[in-house]
């Protein structure tokens, strides 16, 4: 087994800044406040399951429009 992989402050701040898709995450939350809304960090084993898990909170947390 490697190193286990672990959700850092960091690690989100990187994915932020290099993906454009995760803008409105990042102009809406500070680090942080990512950081407390990801789900099962303790079992993110590597940098594309934290990107989904960025995606799960951009989406779980984007203003709901009425139908």
């Amino acid at each position: 087994m490697g190193q286990q992989y672990t959700v850092t402050l960091e690690a989100i701040k990187e994915w932020l800044d290099d993906d454009l898709s995760l803008q409105t995450l990042k102009n809406q939350y500070t680090l942080q406040q990512i950081y407390d809304l990801i789900d099962g960090k303790e079992d993110i084993t590597d940098e594309d399951e934290l990107y989904s898990a960025l995606l799960d909170v951009m989406y779980a947390t984007r203003p709901q429009g009425v139908l």
